[in-house]
């Protein structure tokens, strides 16, 4: 619009200097020739009009010239950001629009560029084996995403390779353990085996001694093989037989079924369970297996302890077993490898002292692989081996495999050129012509003679509405208006107490009276107090104009917080045409708070000399005379 406004005003200074500039040349004996010819045959008035409308696009032409250049700059560096080279600085002359719109577009171009560089460092570090590296994150944005899912990628490929290696140790752990336990067995059935074979006993007692200490070895190198082939087993998956089992039934029956072993380590299980019912879905035989162990590890290290005391209770949806024995405590240090494969707190691993290492490892494998947990507590008081199941069912979500990560990456969309068309042929502002960019202008201009249009149109009518009182009226001189092309038209107005009544105009057509009014302030009254503030005039007829036009009476106008109208009906009398409207107003009502009013007295008091200026209808509308 400014550009449009511009080549109007160049184009009329133009016509103005060639104007005079035309009277200087027809003093030239040869140049005045086609100028008196064009002014005979054409007319000055058409001359300038054709001249206007051949320069207007021409000064439009000049006038938009800059703007075209900073848009195809602009236009140029945003290509450079589709394709993927960010740092261009864009260059657009002067102080405007544009100029913060480069500013803008610098901005993010320097601001991706740079942030772009932070995570191809960052890749870079990662690619170095740095998966402790953080990009940073720049919240809610795009790019901040893909720093955050390269993080956490960086993270996950740490703990990855963390798992890798803790698995590449237990697996040579389990190999050294294996290899320990089979080994010492299977180096007393070959001593053995090697005495017999070479007769090198005294006599058959001696022989079946030495055979009965070859097979006890082999029963033990069988029990560990069977407890390594069922770890290997349960932690590879096997399928579950469930069925409804109950918990409390399954302990008390192996109560009963290890009363012969407490017995001769002299001790004693004792069996604490609360009212109602322990159901859960389960395999019995593994569960079974899974608290032999631990109850036989509580008979074997709690023995000075005497008594194994186990607990069967409920947790909210969550059944507890607690099994404790009174030995001696287990190292703290030992606490979180209690369940490892091979581990034992005794180091020598001598059988005399322990088992194979493996008891635990299995119960906790079956415990887990039916959803279930499995803690360990140890104090000088006691030793606790907790476990806690679901009531609910089984949890699908604890199995033996391994741990499966389940992050999934947002993946941002790929910009893509335009349906059916390759990237060398996507449409570019650039390669437009430039006679698209003038639809505007002539939109504009047809949109601009059509406002002139219907603003003149609006005065001829708005204008027969407003009358002024005669120039004797009493009002305030300071208050009148000092234009004739005010929208409303001031009457009068009264001013005190700090407030001012204002009478701005009326309309008569002889069966009603409606007379617009507004209240101001002076400077006794602050802006802010003003803001808050609800005025409201109470106005009552004065007796003479009461007299002077009978049935006159006043009806409920609108009344806003500071303007409104009044409004006065002739109770189907016919008025005079002409009369003296007196209007006393001596209160005030004002409102500074919803809840509370105060009433400000004082005379803002009015008159107005009344004239026709309006015509009722048959219709019922009101028509200017």
């Amino acid at each position: 619009m400014l550009i449009m406004v511009a080549s109007l005003v160049l184009t009329g200074a133009a016509i103005f200097f060639g104007y005079f500039m035309a009277g200087e040349l027809q003093k030239i004996k040869y140049v005045a020739v086609p100028i008196n010819w064009s002014i005979e045959h054409a007319g000055s008035v058409r001359v300038m009009i054709i001249t206007g409308i051949i320069l207007f696009p021409i000064t439009f032409f000049l006038a938009s010239l800059r703007l075209v250049q900073d848009l195809r700059e602009i236009n140029a560096g945003l290509q450079e950001i589709l394709a993927g080279r960010f740092g261009r600085v864009v260059t657009v002359r002067g102080k405007d629009e544009l100029s913060v719109v480069a500013e803008s577009v610098n901005q993010l171009s320097s601001e991706w560029d740079h942030y772009l560089e932070e995570i191809t460092r960052g890749l870079e570090e990662i690619a170095n084996g740095q998966f402790g590296h953080q990009i940073p994150e720049i919240p809610s944005n795009k790019l901040g995403e893909v720093a955050f899912s390269i993080n956490q990628m960086s993270m996950q490929l740490k703990h990855s390779i963390a798992e890798e290696r803790k698995a590449e140790k237990t697996k040579n752990d389990l190999i050294t353990g294996v290899s320990h336990d089979l080994r010492t067995p299977l180096t007393s059935i070959l001593g053995f085996l090697e005495v017999i074979e070479e007769d090198r006993y005294q006599d058959e007692l001696e022989m079946r001694y030495y055979i009965n200490i070859a097979y006890e070895k082999s029963l033990s190198l069988r029990r560990l093989i069977d407890e390594l082939f069922e770890y290997t087993r349960i932690n590879n998956g096997m399928p579950l037989e469930l069925s409804e089992l109950d918990i409390a039934g399954l302990i008390c029956q192996l109560e009963e079924e290890f009363v012969p072993v407490t017995e001769n380590a002299g001790m004693e299980i004792r069996l604490n369970m609360q009212e109602g019912e322990f159901k859960i879905q389960a395999d019995g035989g593994l569960l079974v297996r899974a608290y032999e162990n631990i109850i036989a590890n509580a008979i074997q290290y709690g023995k000075a302890g005497k008594y194994i005391d186990i607990d069967i209770a409920k947790d909210g949806d969550v059944l507890v077993v607690r099994i404790q024995n009174y030995g001696d405590p287990i190292p703290e240090r030992d606490l979180p490898f209690i369940f490892d494969r091979f581990y034992r707190v005794e180091r020598s691993r001598s059988k005399q002292t322990g088992g194979t290492g493996l008891g635990l490892a299995i119960a906790k494998s079956i415990i887990e692989v039916h959803g279930g947990s499995i803690t360990v507590h140890s104090s000088k008081k006691a030793t606790i081996f907790e476990t806690r199941f679901s009531s609910s069912g089984l949890n699908q979500a604890h199995t033996a495999a391994p741990d499966i990560v389940h992050n999934e990456f947002k993946m941002l969309p790929t910009v893509l050129p335009e349906q059916g068309l390759v990237p060398e042929q996507r449409i570019s502002p650039q390669h437009r012509s430039l006679f698209q960019s003038r639809v505007a202008a002539v939109s504009m201009i047809v949109l601009l003679v059509c406002a002139v249009v219907l603003f003149s149109v609006k005065n001829s009518f708005t204008s027969s509405l407003m009358v002024k009182l005669d120039e004797n009226s009493d009002s305030d001189p300071a208050l009148m208006p000092t234009s004739g092309n005010n929208e409303m038209v001031l009457l009068t107005g009264i001013t005190d107490k700090g407030y001012t009544l204002l009478i701005h105009q009326y309309l008569f057509d002889g069966q009603i009276l409606i007379i617009q009014y507004s209240m101001k302030h002076s400077n006794r009254i602050s802006e802010a107090q003003w803001v808050k503030q609800s005025v409201k005039p109470t106005f009552q007829l004065d007796s003479s104009t009461i007299e002077a036009v009978p049935g006159i009476v006043t009806d409920s106008g609108v009344t806003l917080a500071k303007n409104g109208t009044l409004n006065f009906s002739f109770n189907g009398t016919s008025p005079p045409d002409k009369f003296l409207l007196k209007v006393s107003v001596n209160e005030l009502i004002l409102f500074d708070d919803p809840d509370q009013q105060q009433i400000l007295t004082g005379d803002w008091s009015f008159q107005i000399p009344v004239v026709k200026t309006h015509i009722r209808k048959a219709n019922g509308q009101s028509e200017p005379l």
